[in-house]
């Protein structure tokens, strides 16, 4: 059976959450990239055992390509996350792996490099290497992913509801963009316009993200959809309509999803071939 994971914005929604969810996924501060938010250490300290209490998996999503700086915080922070028990920690960098090895850790692995996420071959690499989940790449189709079920022994999660990340960058570009110009701060997010759709864009410290403009919403996808995890990303969904949602997916309640959100299946029914446009 199919178990939902959530990505959520704070301590509020896993409370009023933990009816309708299996798995959280929660940003840790300064180490994690395309959350809806990060949770520091303390604050994690108080949630793990919550959802220990009510039997809620817990991920941490360690997700940021690591500079030479943060090795040392890194390796500290993975020994204090090693203490909770959790399910599982989701890797960028490949830093982490090798510190887990070295220092024997036994808190599991998650493989998430978004866009690399998409074959059996190297998830089965990894495998070997020790690493038990992947995160799959929202770039393949439903075709792709059922074929990498058959083909590794990895316990795969694919993202079925809300904004999918589209790029990421270690430069903070509209606050470069507004020092250049001379142009007042407001808001860390941001909408550009492209052929009638906006993408959501988000500074956040030093870095920028990009987002698609169309919400996924890959209901009609579920039951064939062959994975162990359906993953929800709460990132600016209205909270009681994210928790509605969840409510829909887990009653089966289709009419109503489609009220809140159209079906949107992304890529999952469409080969992502892109070139080079003629100019």
């Amino acid at each position: 059976m199919k178990k939902i994971m959530i990505a959520p914005k704070n301590k509020k929604m896993i409370l009023d959450t933990l009816d309708k969810v299996d798995a959280y996924l929660l940003g840790v501060e300064s180490f994690s990239v395309n959350m809806p938010s990060s949770f520091s250490l303390e604050e994690i300290e108080e949630i793990v055992p919550i959802l220990k209490r009510e039997k809620k998996e817990l991920f941490l999503s360690v997700n940021k390509n690591m500079f030479s700086s943060d090795l040392e915080p890194l390796e500290k922070c993975l020994e204090e996350i090693e203490k909770w028990s959790i399910t599982g920690i989701a890797f960028y960098d490949v830093s982490i792996p090798s510190i887990v090895k070295r220092r024997n850790f036994k808190t599991p692995l998650v493989w998430s490099q978004e866009h690399f996420t998409t074959n059996y071959a190297t998830m089965n690499y990894w495998y070997d290497c020790g690493v038990t989940y992947a995160q799959l790449a929202n770039e393949i189709t439903k075709d792709e992913v059922c074929e990498i079920k058959k083909k590794t022994k990895m316990k795969l999660i694919s993202q079925v509801f809300g904004y999918i990340p589209m790029f990421y960058s270690k430069r903070p570009l509209v606050t470069n963009y507004k020092k250049v110009f001379s142009l007042e701060e407001n808001d860390t997010i941001y909408y550009l316009e492209h052929e009638s759709r906006k993408y959501p864009l988000r500074e956040k410290g030093t870095s920028f993200e990009g987002y698609y403009a169309k919400v996924l919403n890959a209901y009609l996808d579920i039951e064939t959809l062959d994975v162990d995890y359906l993953y929800f990303n709460s990132f600016l969904i209205e909270d009681a309509i994210f928790i509605e949602v969840l409510r829909c997916y887990k009653e089966k309640d289709g009419k109503r999803l489609e009220e809140l959100y159209p079906y949107e299946s992304n890529f999952l029914h469409k080969k992502t071939v892109y070139r080079v446009k003629d100019l």
